[in-house]
């Protein structure tokens, strides 16, 4: 499908106003215009963001409820037990967690429920843990803002729970201790987007603050954070940005036992990114929880022997690699099921009951990314219901849709974008029938079309070592404020177009008199005949490439179109 190309627009007078007071480049003004930065002050504060910059933990509803009462748990030798979810959020959360607390002579435990004989969020069989074992006080990460009956359930069993999450809330709240979560319609902190471990951190900078430890004792736990904040793909904006920036620092120049063995064994070139931590050290810290068992994703970060972290980090890499051979399997049977069965419907609700529950999520962003509409991938689980994941296109409410559909879903849960939900196998017909009849009704065609947003023409002999030094102060990259996408106008092959692999094009280009410049276009083989003879436009984001520790600029070729 041929991609729509839009230019992002953009407010000269601004975009001049910067260009005056700080003399920089015009592309680079309009980049800091649609990020909202328009005067010289808050260039400076995004160019060079500061720990100050992070907010009063203590504006957050309950969090002096809750500090009170985990000082208290630590003072009285109480039992703490660390819950999390079995992703990479809520696994990092706990680790953090941990690893800020053990010094303090904090009796620790931590539970990660099983996917799969256990499902999202708070668990009975956590609560019944926490009960046997004397545990009086449960700090839940990325998960339980809706588990109104299990708190409940904990607190009739004498065990206190504070919430750190930050999926939206339903009208009634549970009756924990303390919820932490930002989007609690009665909660003023000012920054909204954190992920459930980012919630956990301001705990621990609250904790800090309040027992006169120093900013950078908590901040200490931020190479935690950049995984957590990177792999939820939650917005790269105001505190997730500031948090990521020192927590990449912290990741490649000094990061726990733990996380050092996670990031050698994913095999990508320092120094790490958000792109390195999404696709190197997310996939193998999810692995555990898709493939086996999520707490042992927690045993190696909390690791503090390199050796035995390591170790465990290898028996990650191996999850992951049957993790990728299931996900293709299941991606190739799914796109079969939509060629034959679907490819008219809205939204694509495609069912097996053989397919490995742990790689749905996946699967429904691969079938996203090849259909361009909302994807629902379920499966059987070991109940005997219908379980399965939700993705959504750019702009269109996933969450939204599965809601309307409540009456006959046992649970959901998620966000815009991304969702879970588990049925009664009966309902699967009219669920299909009325998620298409509702997608149909409020999708739009521009959510329908794959559209590539172009932040700024840019000339080939403008991209300069210089420049992209000044690029890099716009990491790090992520949802609203994702690496800009360029594009260069009536270029020309010099020679050098050559298919690289089964399906990849190698390009060298000019444009006029500009020097060559090198590229390469993932999936665009098909383009190589043509651009030898006609010029043609390109659309590109800017990458340093290293290889054999040679580092060179080389443009990632998103889409071309051939001049007629």
């Amino acid at each position: 499908m041929q991609q729509k190309w839009t230019l992002i627009e953009v407010e000269d007078k601004a975009v001049n106003k910067l260009k005056r007071e700080l003399k920089l480049a015009t592309v680079l003004c309009k980049l800091l215009v649609q990020r909202g930065v328009e005067t010289a002050e808050d260039v400076e504060s995004f160019f060079h963001p500061t720990l100050e910059q992070l907010h009063d933990p203590f504006l957050m509803k309950d969090m002096d409820t809750a500090v009170e009462r985990l000082e208290k748990a630590v003072s009285g030798e109480e039992k703490i037990l660390l819950f999390g979810d079995y992703d990479a959020d809520g696994t990092a959360g706990v680790a953090m967690m941990y690893a800020f607390l053990e010094p303090l002579k904090a009796k620790l435990d931590y539970y990660i429920p099983n996917r799969y004989s256990e499902g999202y969020g708070l668990s009975e069989k956590g609560i019944e843990y926490a009960a046997s074992n004397g545990h009086t006080l449960m700090i839940v990460v990325d998960c339980g803002i809706k588990a109104n009956d299990l708190v409940a359930q904990a607190a009739e069993k004498g065990i206190d729970v504070i919430i750190c999450d930050h999926h939206q809330p339903e009208e009634t709240l549970p009756e924990a201790k303390a919820i932490l979560n930002p989007k609690r319609p009665d909660c003023e902190y000012p920054y909204k987007e954190l992920c459930g471990c980012g919630v956990a951190f301001k705990l621990i900078q609250a904790y800090a603050q309040k027992t006169g430890m120093e900013l950078e004792e908590a901040a200490n736990m931020l190479d935690f954070v950049a995984i957590a904040t990177a792999c939820d793909i939650v917005p790269m904006t105001g505190e997730n940005r500031v948090l990521t920036r020192f927590g990449l620092s912290k990741l490649n120049d000094d990061p726990h036992p733990g996380i050092q063995a996670v990031r050698d064994t994913s095999r990508r070139s320092k120094p790490y990114s958000v792109v390195d931590v999404v696709f190197g050290i997310g996939p193998l810290i999810n692995a555990a929880g898709r493939l086996a068992e999520g707490k042992e994703a927690v045993e190696m970060l909390v690791e503090k022997d390199l050796e035995k972290a390591m170790a465990t980090a290898a028996k990650l890499r191996e999850y992951n690699i049957e993790r990728r051979k299931l996900e293709k399997d299941i991606a190739i049977q799914a796109e079969r099921m939509v060629r034959m069965e679907s490819e008219s419907r809205r939204c694509l609700v495609l069912y097996r009951p053989e397919w490995h529950k742990g790689v749905l999520g996946i699967v429904a962003s691969r079938m996203v990314e090849r259909f361009h509409r909302p994807a629902i991938i379920l499966t059987k689980a070991e109940d005997g219901r219908l379980t399965g994941s939700a993705r959504s296109v750019g702009g269109y409410d996933i969450h939204k849709a599965i809601k309307s559909c409540a009456d006959i879903l046992e649970n959901f849960g998620g966000h815009e974008y991304a969702a879970g939900l588990t049925m009664l196998d009966k309902n699967l017909d009219e669920f299909k029938a009325r998620m298409d009849e509702v997608v149909t009704s409020t999708i739009t065609k521009e959510q329908l079309t794959p559209t590539l947003k172009i932040n700024a023409l840019m000339r080939l002999k403008d991209i300069t070592p210089d420049f992209w030094t000044k690029l890099n102060n716009f990491a790090p990259f992520g949802p609203q404020n994702m690496r800009p996408i360029f594009s260069s106008k009536t270029v020309r092959d010099t020679g050098f177009a050559n298919i690289v692999g089964e399906s990849h094009l190698s390009l060298g280009m000019k444009q006029g008199r500009s020097e060559t410049q090198y590229g390469i276009g993932f999936g665009m083989a098909k383009h190589a005949d043509k651009i030898r003879s006609k010029p043609f436009d390109i659309c590109y984001v800017i990458e340093e490439n290293n290889f054999k520790g040679k580092k060179t600029l080389r443009l990632n070729v998103k889409d071309i179109i051939i001049k007629r």
